[in-house]
């Protein structure tokens, strides 16, 4: 259900382009997809602050490389509850957004 998204980045070269047409991807899925809104928009807005984040600068391998690493790790952790109860969705959803607070701290 989610992994697409990594599909699409993988095609279009990790890059801001591959985050960008990502999160295009998502933010559709997201109004297509009632029971998984919230964590196609968690993942359509992750693709989209990289985008501006890092937009005209220069970008090292390793930050690409450990930024592909953690939207791996979310669409992943997504893929895995997607099946499961909604009380477990959101669990996973928490989960997620706590760990990426803590990062920026």
């Amino acid at each position: 259900m989610f992994t697409f998204l990594l599909d699409l980045t993988q095609e279009k070269g990790r890059g801001i382009h591959a985050y960008s047409a990502v999160a295009k991807a998502a933010f559709e899925r997201a109004v297509t997809e009632p029971d998984h809104t919230a964590a196609f928009y968690f993942l359509a807005t992750s693709a989209e602050n990289f985008v501006d984040l890092h937009e005209r600068q220069p970008l090292s391998s390793e930050e690409l490389e450990r930024n592909f690493d953690m939207f791996q790790a979310d669409v992943e952790a997504f893929e895995g509850a997607a099946e499961e109860s909604a009380e477990k969705r959101l669990a996973v959803l928490n989960e997620i957004v706590k760990a990426r607070i803590e990062q920026t701290r």
